[in-house]
């Protein structure tokens, strides 16, 4: 998220947090006010704890996700297809765009 947070907040201290620690711990300790995760990612972490409080100002950058799978395994490939038309029929995916405000 370093780049985008760094284009949209151009006028922001920007503290960047190496790994393993984590934006929230960083916040939660006080030594930082806010942080920028993904909505999922926030919203596990306001059930998680308490203080935390998620501002939803809606999707910034809505990012696919894709899966790959070896060409050469057909009925694994069927499997998933047919997972994805299963779900799709059953809106599974709908819904959890709602959720999660994709």
């Amino acid at each position: 998220f370093e780049k985008r947070v760094r284009e949209w907040f151009p006028n922001a201290d920007i503290k960047v947090v190496e790994a393993p620690a984590r934006g929230f711990q960083e916040v939660l300790a006080g030594r930082a006010d806010v942080f920028i995760t993904s909505n999922i990612e926030g919203s596990t972490l306001e059930a998680k704890f308490p203080v935390v409080r998620v501002k939803n100002a809606g999707p910034r950058a809505p990012s696919p996700i894709a899966m790959l799978l070896p060409q050469s395994d057909q009925v694994w490939i069927n499997y998933v297809n047919n997972w994805i038309k299963v779900k799709k029929a059953q809106g599974f995916f709908e819904a959890n765009r709602e959720k999660w405000g994709l």
